[in-house]
């Protein structure tokens, strides 16, 4: 009787294991997972380390966050803060997320599975925000670019330069970090598709 019952609960485990597999083998799923996570310890410091140029994007924009400080344009300083933000969370939630899937290679529970698939839908649609919210700052920053002086603060073309060039430098290393990053995910999804294709 005991062996039947150690039977039994030994082929749910593995039908379950079997079905949890089935779900994180969908090919959206792994697409999800694909632009969502690093796969390594290099990928890590990588987020650690866009963690603090995040947390710096956020200082400098509560800094400056008053309209005299930038009257050219004051949305400059509202879109380091939201920036700053949403790439914090972003980078925090990838960090958990690709620590769960680093650590935890054979997922076992249903709970955990649905968990990581919603963490990582919800860094999937934080990044769609954040693109979007880059593009309305970079409209912002560069519309002023000929016309800003960082000199006399009683001219309305006047804005904070310490607040302006951080602007257009995270610009800039968003928009090569958006392309490094496209870059990657799409080698990695045409290696998984050879891969999956000639069963490597």
């Amino acid at each position: 009787m005991e062996q039947e019952l150690s039977l039994q609960s030994h082929s749910k485990i593995i039908i379950s294991e079997k079905s949890n597999h089935i779900i994180m083998s969908h090919l959206w799923i792994r697409l999800l997972l694909i632009a969502t996570t690093v796969k390594s310890i290099l990928g890590l410091l990588i987020l650690f380390l866009l963690l603090g140029l995040s947390l710096s994007i956020l200082i400098i924009g509560l800094h400056f966050r008053q309209s005299r400080h930038c009257p050219i344009d004051s949305r400059i300083s509202l879109f380091l803060i939201l920036a700053g933000i949403a790439s914090i969370e972003w980078i925090v939630l990838s960090i958990i997320l690709s620590i769960i899937t680093i650590v935890l290679k054979h997922i076992r529970s249903i709970i955990l599975v649905v968990f990581i698939i919603l963490l990582a839908s919800i860094i999937f649609i934080t990044n769609i925000i954040l693109f979007v919210w880059i593009i309305c700052g970079s409209v912002w920053t560069l519309k002023v670019f000929d016309h800003v002086q960082y000199t006399n603060p009683s001219v309305n073309t006047f804005c904070q330069q310490t607040l302006y060039q951080f602007s257009l430098g995270y610009l800039f290393v968003s928009y090569i970090l958006t392309a490094l990053q496209c870059w990657y995910r799409l080698c990695i999804v045409i290696f998984c598709s050879v891969q999956e294709q000639y069963g490597i």
